[in-house]
């Protein structure tokens, strides 16, 4: 019977929103220890700001504005309770941080006032991922058969899980595909539009390169910013990338031995370059796909559970074999696209 909760008219956000599953981790993250606010041998929903902490660096909403606005937050804070009075001068740089629209800036004031701005943007998030999400799975289900031997090529997620190194639930598997989904939309849907469809291709080979179990995701990306510095090494990287601090080559030669690659980080060491924004990007990607090699360390429910780079390779895998799926599949679904149009 459907109750009059039941009956109420879904938002747009509620639509999109895709419910993450609670889950089991079966030993602490190393990496990312508190990002999904979960406990070892105890089933539960991974926090709301985790997915803050994967796609912007930042560990929640709230260090997310704060970003935003740098050092005006308290000036932020200040305008939304009218504490004080805001001049002119403090006044034009609040609207700048909002990208020079006034409306929007009394609008975020307003639900920081009502206590709404951190759950109004995790709401927002959670419908883009949700959306990405949905997205990426829908296209990457087809079926498609080899011509010769007549077998599926699209591959099965149990199928596939059953046959690694390595032993996780129904949800913990799904929530690997899941974060692997949104880093390879992320890194392929631009290059989509910029050179069509090979974009997959060349998205997927640059996330594979970054997982190769030889080095750390993060080694391998700072060995590309090297590659666009023409930096012989890491010394020679954080002078030329004009890092501050004494001991600012010691702490890329941290990050490349696995320790934590802050979103600041990527920031800094690309500032200098013409163009940043591609490699700025694949710095997050590789944050994200650390995160999904921690998280699988974390719940493989063997006792002689995978060593990182084991899992680095079970996840390279993944995404070779995710992008494969989302390739056939595509291709299935262009031919079924196409087929009431040359019947007519």
């Amino acid at each position: 019977m459907e109750t009059v909760e039941s009956s109420k008219p879904r938002t747009l956000e509620e639509f999109l929103v895709h419910p993450f599953e609670p889950l089991t981790i079966k030993r602490s993250m190393t990496l990312f220890p508190t990002a999904l606010g979960l406990k070892p041998g105890l089933r539960a929903l991974p926090s709301d700001d985790f997915l803050a902490n994967l796609l912007t660096g930042r560990r929640s909403y709230l260090a997310v504005i704060r970003r935003g606005f740098g050092s005006d937050f308290k000036n932020f804070e200040n305008y939304a309770f009218k504490r004080v009075r805001t001049t002119t001068r403090v006044h034009q740089r609040l609207i700048k941080a909002v990208g020079g629209e006034e409306q929007l800036l009394d609008l975020l004031a307003e639900l920081l006032r009502n206590g709404l701005l951190t759950r109004q943007l995790a709401g927002l998030t959670r419908a883009a991922e949700g959306l990405v999400y949905q997205l990426m799975a829908g296209l990457s289900s087809g079926s498609r058969k080899c011509t010769c031997c007549g077998n599926e090529l699209v591959s099965r997620p149990e199928a596939w899980w059953q046959g690694q190194n390595c032993v996780l639930g129904d949800a913990e598997y799904r929530f690997v595909d899941r974060v692997l989904y949104d880093v390879l939309a992320s890194a392929a849907i631009p290059r989509i539009f910029r050179s069509g469809w090979y974009g997959l291709h060349v998205a997927a080979q640059s996330l594979a390169e970054l997982c190769d179990p030889a080095s750390h995701p993060f080694k391998h990306w700072l060995a590309k910013v090297q590659r666009a510095y023409r930096a012989k090494d890491l010394t020679a990287l954080a002078v030329r990338s004009g890092l501050e601090g004494q001991y600012s080559d010691s702490h890329l030669q941290r990050c490349a031995r696995g320790e934590m690659l802050t979103a600041e980080t990527i920031e800094e060491v690309t500032a200098r370059l013409a163009k940043p924004d591609d490699l700025r990007g694949q710095g997050m990607h590789a944050r994200a796909v650390a995160f999904a090699i921690d998280f699988l360390v974390a719940a493989d429910a063997r006792p002689d559970h995978l060593a990182w780079p084991d899992a680095q390779a079970v996840v390279r895998a993944r995404i070779t074999q995710l992008a494969a799926d989302l390739w056939l599949s595509r291709s299935k679904h262009v031919q079924s696209a196409l087929a009431p149009a040359a019947t007519r």
